[in-house]
């Protein structure tokens, strides 16, 4: 399971952050896996997506981690949309707990591994 150390970190950092881009119009209480991309080049831009973040030599979805890249993803758990900009950013929060769980099962991700992934070379 993830360590408590960094279930602070997340929270600290995610909440309250606004995601989505021109592709992307959020409504309160929208749900989804919260994602860190991080291309070679350019800047970091934080997604809220339907699927989690998957690694690519095994194809095992995972619910936090990092996984490297040409766009390496950081899997930051799930969260809900609190607030919409204007333009149809959203603003989010992230899920622990009984929260979390229900919002895996309504996603179809109720098995998801919840361990942290570490990548070991072969991913």
């Amino acid at each position: 399971m993830i360590q408590d150390k960094h279930i602070n970190s997340i929270k600290t950092e995610f909440d309250g952050k606004f995601v989505g881009d021109s592709r992307h119009r959020f409504k309160v209480g929208d749900i989804g896996f919260l994602l860190e991309l991080t291309p070679q080049t350019g800047a970091s831009r934080i997604e809220l997506r339907d699927s989690p973040a998957r690694t690519a030599g095994s194809l095992m979805d995972i619910l936090y981690g990092f996984i490297p890249g040409r766009t390496s993803v950081e899997a930051l758990g799930a969260a809900k949309v609190v607030k919409v900009a204007g333009n149809g950013r959203g603003q989010v929060e992230t899920l622990w707990g009984p929260e979390l769980d229900n919002t895996l099962t309504e996603l179809g991700y109720p098995d998801i591994n919840r361990d942290e992934f570490v990548a070991d070379g072969e991913d």
